[in-house]
């Protein structure tokens, strides 16, 4: 049985999109800036114009929750589609790509298995994925991950570098390098939470700034 990542809808994607709008504002850039269709693209085995029409707001693909033949067919054609992608971004000059007997003689599989996996007739068990994703330097997962999951595990990467970067910068406000945080139970703070840590901080520190600065009669208006 395939690798099953967890369910992502459209709204998922949004609040994504937003976060990412959000911590690039706060670097100076725009969310169009930092998301490039054409590597996400890459980076997810997904078409461009299926990229762009996902982060417009489409609803992605769900693997159908009916019986067990159909989410096999299902992942049968994702395993074949995700191939292809892989094969013709290694060899764009051949029609369908690398060739099927190259690929199986690297990985130590037959022709016919990949050419079965590549025609979406053959369940891609992990012992076939698993060598298949390393030849090609790619996440595991990566041909068996729906549209949703996989776009939306490539934007929380991309979430979390921006708010990471908008955190260093908060930091060097500071005059500092790092910060180091005392954990006391329950779930750590996110990277945004801490950001909105190191805002609160910022403020309280104006605040006393204009105190300190302040004479006696300002204090007393405020």
């Amino acid at each position: 049985m395939p690798y099953v990542p967890h369910e992502v809808n459209a709204a998922k994607i949004a609040a994504l999109v937003a976060a990412i709008d959000q911590a690039a504002f706060r670097l100076g850039y725009s969310g169009t800036e930092v998301l490039d269709v054409e590597e996400l693209s890459v980076d997810t085995g997904l078409a461009p114009e299926r990229v762009r029409q996902l982060l417009e707001g489409a609803e992605p693909e769900q693997p159908p929750t009916g019986s067990k033949d159909e989410r096999e067919a299902f992942y049968r054609k994702l395993v074949g589609q995700r191939l292809s992608f892989l094969r013709k971004r290694a060899d764009p000059s051949s029609e369908h790509g690398e060739a099927l007997r190259v690929i199986g003689d690297e990985v130590g599989l037959s022709h016919a298995l990949v050419s079965r996996l590549a025609k979406g007739t053959r369940s891609a068990r992990v012992d076939y994925s698993s060598p298949l994703e390393a030849r090609y330097q790619v996440p595991h997962g990566f041909l068996s991950q729906p549209e949703g999951p996989a776009l939306a595990d490539r934007l929380e990467k991309i979430k979390d570098g921006l708010w990471a970067s908008v955190l260093r910068e908060e930091i060097a406000e500071f005059g500092g390098k790092q910060m180091a945080l005392r954990q006391t139970g329950g779930q750590p703070p996110s990277l945004e939470e801490l950001v909105s840590i190191m805002d609160a901080v910022k403020a309280r520190q104006r605040i006393q700034n204009r105190r300190a600065g302040a004479s006696p009669d300002d204090l007393a208006g405020e």
